[in-house]
């Protein structure tokens, strides 16, 4: 396209809208590049030089399991050693992944591996892959991003969140996220200005969207003797959470946020919140806030959504850097700057007026059942209600209990803190 004239027209707008709330990833483009609301999900990861290989290697095993999942055959593969993409199939494309993570670590390069169900690399994808394993602990992120089929998840959630948690687990993120964006994930570094462009578009219509650079975003300074973070990157803090996110230990302890408290805030909502055992006996939280949804504005402010960006407000990472190519002047088509970037970080703020006063929609009623899960008790008090309960600090350890039962754990401490019971059902 010209970036001299408007992409999309309004009847080219509406009908997109209208055909994705029917079916996400319907893909609008002119063939060579075509763009669509896809789900994805994207590992922030913190590890030491020694690391690499290690590294390197469990992201082989991520493409090889996911290489068993997908229904659409990737198209095209990349090679990182020459920095190009090649067809599936092509006879220069390397037989042996493990044998390139000991070229790149003799080139002191980083590891790619990129894949696309696509003929091109930036059209959104239906299945795609982005890991790349960074040379560069001191200061970036180790990211890998997945972008996942819509209409296989409906039908394989259960595998899906099994793999995701099992990846988690192993490859312990800083940070992770999960929803829907306009799909990129193999567009690279320099992004692809359409998309940017379909992306400040569609935030005007779902709360649900997220935007996900890796390219852009995945530099932290942690060791920065300084202190100094740059603001435009994650290394400043969370995004506003969509879907499903990652409290780590580091995060929760910036935000000086108990197990106890990020229960009592998300799962009387709906919100379901997994434990996962970090290394020193550390706790991560992933949470899952509802289903996979785009919330379209119209419905209103997701009661959940809300509630999790007040949950991380304190730390969340307002002057983000939402684009990957630099704004210019007479540029006809939206793309976000420094002043909507912030306005729609915080879109679920009590104060916002995002996307506009007159599309704003007051917060949605969450549905009354929900609200059960408030019920706790303590280690050796009366069960107050039959049914199944979780304790966070035992690693969800489940129990079944009678009403009147004393509750269990009266000689137990929890991995982060004293045992709570929360009534699941």
């Amino acid at each position: 396209m010209s970036t001299t004239e408007l992409y999309l027209s309004d009847e080219e707008i509406a009908l997109f809208i209208s055909e994705t709330k029917k079916r996400p990833q319907t893909f609008y483009g002119d063939g060579d590049a075509d763009y669509g609301l896809c789900p994805f999900i994207t590992l922030y990861i913190l590890h030491k030089p020694e690391d690499f290989e290690n590294m390197a290697h469990h992201m082989i095993e991520v493409h090889e399991q996911l290489l068993g999942m997908i229904d659409s055959p990737y198209r095209m593969i990349y090679k990182w050693r020459t920095q190009v993409w090649l067809k599936a199939g092509d006879k220069r494309l390397p037989t042996n992944l493990h044998a390139e993570v000991q070229e790149a670590l003799r080139q002191e390069r980083p590891f790619w591996i990129q894949a696309t169900d696509m003929e091109s690399r930036i059209s959104s994808a239906r299945w795609a892959i982005q890991a790349r394993v960074t040379n560069h602990t001191e200061m970036r992120y180790t990211t890998l991003k997945i972008t996942f089929r819509h209409a296989w998840y409906l039908q394989h959630k259960a595998e899906w969140h099994r793999f995701m948690h099992k990846w988690i687990s192993i490859l312990q993120p800083d940070q992770c996220y999960s929803g829907f964006e306009i799909g990129s994930t193999a567009s690279g570094a320099m992004g692809s200005y359409e998309a940017e462009v379909m992306e400040r578009i569609c935030t005007d219509y779902f709360y649900g969207l997220d935007i996900d650079h890796p390219g852009k975003m995945g530099y932290h300074y942690r060791d920065d003797e300084s202190g100094w973070v740059n603001v435009s990157d994650l290394s400043a803090g969370l995004r506003t959470p969509t879907w499903c996110f990652l409290l780590s230990p580091f995060w929760l302890e910036k935000l000086g946020l108990t197990a106890d408290a990020l229960y009592q805030a998300l799962t009387p909502l709906g919100g379901t919140i997994t434990a996962i055992p970090y290394p020193q006996g550390k706790t991560a939280y992933w949470v899952q806030l509802g289903e996979l949804a785009l919330h379209p504005v119209e419905d209103g402010i997701p009661p959940l959504l809300a509630a999790a960006s007040r949950l991380i407000r304190p730390v969340r990472c307002d002057d983000l850097l939402l684009s990957s190519l630099d704004p210019w002047d007479d540029d006809p088509n939206p793309r976000f700057n420094t002043i909507d970037g912030p306005r729609w970080m915080g879109r679920f703020d009590d104060d916002s007026d995002w996307p506009t006063p007159e599309k704003r929609q007051p917060p949605q009623t969450p549905a009354a059942p929900a609200r059960s899960a408030t019920l706790s008790a303590l280690p050796g008090e009366p069960c107050p209600k039959e049914g199944i309960w979780f304790a966070p600090h035992l690693g969800m350890q489940e129990v079944r209990m009678r009403q009147g039962e004393p509750m269990p754990g009266m000689d137990e401490t929890g991995r982060s803190g004293s045992v709570i019971w929360y009534w699941r059902g």
